[in-house]
């Protein structure tokens, strides 16, 4: 006769489980795809802490990973992973809805054109945002009739994924070739965040999403200057000539 294990042994594991998962939700890894190398960094916002961030407290914008590192240990808080988040214009503003703890720094931008940004304008665009504990892409207009309250939003263009689904406006073999970042989200509502240290389309950094990654949406963040804080890897965001609007940071801890 097989012996039966008592039901606390297995609630016993499963919470191990589970929470053996939370604990490593956050992780960084180096990626090939089709020949091409990125680096990725997973998060669970229901328990890493994920932040946007663009001003310091005086007002004054932060710029640099240096910066915001400083910024961040002067609120008792060490980062660990940080990426330049959406395309921001020449005066280092973001040119779309940035959202950090619920306070909107700048409005959703429904514009057709303005001031020669191809890639910001590329439809369909999209936001990224964290409401509930709980992260979202979505179409820009579409995330404009949601009345959605989130903790933090970033809008940037174009969005790489819709529902599983490649944006049209890419074309397979372009020679429109950069290094490029980007956020999707799986089905399971993991954040992975996503650099390419490769020249590569638009395209092959959708598919990326879609076909290694097991994203459904995903939204496309910057190009060429696009980089990541990742001392555990080397990555330590030190170069002074560098400089963004908007940042991502991870940091120990869970969302408000």
């Amino acid at each position: 006769m097989r012996a039966r294990l008592p039901i606390s042994l297995f609630l016993t594991v499963g919470l191990f489980l589970l929470f053996q998962a939370r604990v490593i939700a956050a992780r960084a890894e180096r990626v090939t795809y089709l020949g091409l190398e990125f680096v990725i960094f997973s998060i669970d916002v229901g328990t890493d802490q994920l932040s946007l961030h663009w001003r310091d407290s005086t007002g004054k914008p932060l710029g640099t990973f240096t910066r915001l590192r400083e910024h961040l240990r002067s609120q008792k808080s060490d980062l660990r992973f940080a990426i330049n988040a959406g395309i921001f214009s020449q005066g280092y503003q973001p040119l779309g809805l940035h959202i950090e703890a619920t306070n909107v720094l700048r409005e959703l931008n429904l514009r057709e054109m303005e001031g020669g940004q191809v890639n910001f304008y590329m439809k369909p665009n999209g936001v990224f945002y964290v409401a509930d504990y709980k992260p979202g892409i979505l179409e820009s207009a579409e995330f404009a009739q949601r009345q959605l309250r989130p903790w933090l939003a970033c809008q940037s263009e174009p969005l790489l994924l819709r529902d599983g689904r490649i944006n049209p406006a890419f074309q397979p073999g372009s020679t429109n070739l950069h290094w490029r970042s980007g956020v999707g989200i799986t089905q399971a509502g993991q954040v992975i965040f996503a650099i390419s240290k490769s020249r590569l389309c638009f395209h092959d950094l959708a598919r990326f999403f879609q076909a290694r990654l097991g994203c459904d949406n995903a939204l496309y963040l910057d190009g060429d200057i696009c980089a990541i804080y990742l001392p555990e890897m080397g990555y330590k965001g030190e170069d002074p000539a560098t400089r963004f609007a908007g940042m991502f940071a991870v940091t120990r801890g869970r969302n408000p």
